[in-house]
């Protein structure tokens, strides 16, 4: 595998890591490959909370339903009556014509594979904007073009446990620069994950989106990814706190606890990352505490405890 790995990549594995044999860089690259594998589950309860949150308060200030038309074009009615008059009007809420492009594009491809016919709901389209889409239109609530107040009805909205909100409120410019902030850290890692980048060097970032701390050693690395994982599970928190415990109450967080452990990056480097290395780390974590009536099955035809019947 080393040798399909580019020259570039490899020595930054070796130069950070220290590495002295290939099976220990075998093991650096797995463990990084593990990591990004754990983070997954916990940026995408972020992200799908997150689009839904903000679709839903969009959804309610046009249309007062949950899930309203406010992103696509219209048919206009007058063109029926004058050819000359444009087909489509314009979606509700304005967005840049990079938006546009985006909702145009996605319903295209939405009905290139359903039946002749199908009507593309808002639910579609949402499911299938990038990340990025969301971005951008946190940053344009503020634009003259807008009604004035809709930054603030809309961020309300879609996040109320938002800290801090009696100082900063949610119209005012600074609000929305710091979610915006922390939304390009949080898209930027996201993005590390998706190209299969390097994980060690991320930089940290503090509850504003300010970058701090860069990683210089391995130590670091995993006291700095898991303060990334707790961001994402505080920022969770700001659509509500339900979300925040239900990600650090879940089989993916502990997990990744695991693996963002200086023995588990050991353990990887030991065993070169091959078949049996996720599970040498998971075997030596602690568990989490359960209640004793939680660890019993339902069934009297088992009386083991539930965590012993996945090993």
């Amino acid at each position: 595998m080393l040798s399909h790995l580019a020259a570039p990549r490899l020595a930054t594995i070796q130069s950070f890591f220290k590495t002295t044999t290939d099976k220990d860089t075998l093991g650096c690259y797995a463990w990084n490959q593990a990591i990004g594998a754990g983070m997954l589950p916990i940026l995408g309860d972020l992200e799908v909370s997150f689009r839904n949150a903000l679709h839903r308060a969009l959804s309610q200030h046009y249309g007062g339903i949950d899930s309203y038309n406010w992103m696509m074009q219209q048919s206009n009615p007058a063109h029926a009556i004058n050819p000359a008059a444009p087909a489509l009007l314009p979606a509700m809420h304005k967005l840049p014509s990079k938006s546009v492009q985006d909702v145009s594009g996605i319903v295209v491809k939405i009905k290139g594979k359903k039946p002749a016919g199908y009507v593309v709901t808002p639910d579609d389209v949402v499911a299938a904007l990038p990340f990025g889409f969301w971005e951008v239109l946190i940053a344009g609530l503020g634009h003259a073009s807008h009604p004035p107040g809709i930054q603030a009805i809309i961020l309300a909205a879609a996040f109320p446990q938002a800290p801090d909100t009696l100082t900063v409120p949610y119209g005012d410019n600074a609000f929305k620069t710091r979610m915006t902030k922390l939304l390009k850290m949080i898209r930027d890692t996201r993005n590390r994950i998706g190209h299969h980048d390097s994980l060690w060097g991320m930089p940290e970032f503090d509850l504003h989106g300010i970058v701090g701390f860069i990683p210089r050693r391995p130590r670091h690395t995993v006291v700095s990814l898991r303060l990334f994982a707790d961001r994402i599970r505080w920022f969770a928190g700001w659509i509500d706190p339900g979300i925040s415990r239900y990600i650090q109450n879940s089989d993916h967080w502990w997990s990744l606890q695991a693996l963002l452990h200086r023995r588990a990056l050991a353990a990887y480097r030991q065993l070169g990352g091959r078949a049996g290395s996720y599970r040498a780390v998971l075997d030596a974590a602690e568990y989490p505490r359960y209640e004793k009536s939680s660890l019993r099955t339902h069934s009297c035809k088992f009386r083991r405890p539930l965590l012993a019947l996945f090993y």
